[in-house]
């Protein structure tokens, strides 16, 4: 038996010395038996690792026939210079132990095959889908992009918080939300982060940003919505005006792809893509001035009407062409869309806050928070909300309460539009919407 313990990955293996005597272990990718001589291209999550069996060293070549693709495998041998300009060493394997054959057929193909996987039959196969090493270099983005938030908080004072994903009320307000029985009583699963870093602005934390998961029961099945994301939540207290809370999303922005830039080179290769950090200051265009230009260019949309998905892209490219900009704030939102939340402070007929369009789509929302007790419930009475179900939340509002404002954006979102993935299902590990729940 063939002991794990000292067991290499593949990228270790290349960094070792010709003549070692190594152990690997990972999946099958692909075999080739000719006759007394057979390789193996073995594959872990480092990367891929030729093993080659001569006769000489190993007398049971003919079993190998029977060995199926992504069966696991552990082999041992010394490593010798590679033959082939793929591998600049291979193994030569004196001793190899089948850990667990894989059935045959496979349910998908994805290396080395023509046969095309629709996405569905993928989602439902994930665990084989993930063995793809482009779907590894996905996610091991998404890991550095994480990573960036963090360091970039830590460096501007900002507090990490943790807030209930079991809420007393919607957020965002309307039927999208998850109802659940709560011991009794009716409960909610969190639609954002936003009720409870409100709250936090009444404390005397300042700054405070959270990435957990949110939930929305939207019946969207375009390929940007999810019911369950990755939600980044951010708010700060003693703000001037909601260009505080912009130039925190400018920097940011920059910061994550700057990060993954310079710390995902070798996984951007293998997905063949290049990221390009977005210039500053991004252009500040008001919703009144993104309907004029949508209807210079031939769009049908009237004045403080909502711009939707398609009339976004377009505006995208006139703003691209425009300012030669891959980001902008779209804002002065008139009061009566959507996008203005009870919560947001309003100037007039237009709500003091914004989308950041990135890549020709909404990227995040935020604005300048409403921190007056008294206007607060005159607009959640507005939308046409009860503000007895807001209690908990307003009750900070009556104690001193600063000038605040902060943002939501997804990170799952963030992801696909830096990497151009048009899917957003492609990077979360096993997506939910309105038709999947499993595995």
């Amino acid at each position: 038996m063939i002991s794990l313990k000292k067991r290499l990955y593949a990228n270790q293996a290349m960094d070792a010395k010709v003549g070692e005597t190594v152990t690997l272990a990972g999946w099958v990718e692909q075999i080739r038996v000719l006759g007394k001589l057979a390789f193996i291209i073995l594959r872990d999550r480092t990367g891929k690792f030729q093993l080659t069996f001569l006769g000489k060293n190993f007398p049971n070549i003919a079993e190998l026939t029977n060995l199926t693709r992504e069966s696991i495998i552990v082999a041992q041998g010394k490593l010798s210079s590679g033959k082939s300009k793929q591998f600049a060493k291979e193994l030569l394997v004196s001793k190899m132990e089948i850990l667990n054959k894989a059935e045959t057929p496979l349910p998908i193909e994805f290396i080395g095959d023509k046969i095309e996987t629709g996405l569905s039959k993928r989602l439902d196969n994930r665990f084989l889908d993930l063995r793809d090493p482009k779907k590894l270099a996905i996610f091991r983005i998404r890991q550095k992009a994480f990573a960036a938030v963090h360091e970039f908080f830590a460096q501007n004072g900002f507090i990490e918080t943790q807030t209930p994903k079991l809420v007393f009320a919607g957020a965002e307000g309307g039927a999208e939300t998850f109802v659940m029985s709560y011991f009794g009583k009716k409960a909610y699963l969190s639609q954002s982060q936003q009720l409870y870093k409100q709250m936090m602005m009444a404390t005397g934390f300042d700054k405070v940003y959270e990435i957990g998961p949110t939930f929305r029961a939207e019946k969207s099945r375009t390929m940007r919505h999810l019911a369950e994301f990755s939600h980044l939540d951010v708010e700060m207290a003693f703000i001037d005006s909601e260009e505080d809370v912009y130039k925190v999303e400018e920097k940011l922005l920059m910061h994550i792809v700057r990060y993954i830039q310079r710390n995902c080179k070798n996984e951007l290769a293998i997905l063949e893509k290049t990221v390009s950090v977005p210039k500053t200051p991004f252009p500040r265009i008001s919703h009144e001035g993104a309907v004029k230009l949508l209807q210079k260019s031939g769009v049908k949309i009237k004045a403080e009407e909502d711009i939707d998905l398609e009339g976004e892209k377009k505006l995208g490219v006139i703003i691209k062409k425009k300012y030669g900009a891959d980001a902008y704030f779209l804002t002065n939102f008139p009061w009566k869309l959507k996008v203005c939340k009870f919560y947001w402070m309003k100037n007039g007929n237009v709500g003091r806050g914004s989308d950041l369009e990135y890549m020709g789509q909404e990227l995040t929302t935020g604005s300048q928070r409403e921190h007056r007790y008294d206007v607060l419930v005159k607009q959640i009475k507005e939308r046409g909300l009860n503000p007895r179900e807001f209690v908990s939340y307003l009750h900070p509002f009556k104690f001193g309460m600063p000038p605040h404002g902060g943002f939501g954006w997804g990170m799952d979102r963030l992801l696909s539009y830096v990497l151009g993935i048009e899917n957003i299902r492609e990077v979360v590990l096993f997506p939910r919407d309105t038709e999947r729940l499993t595995p």
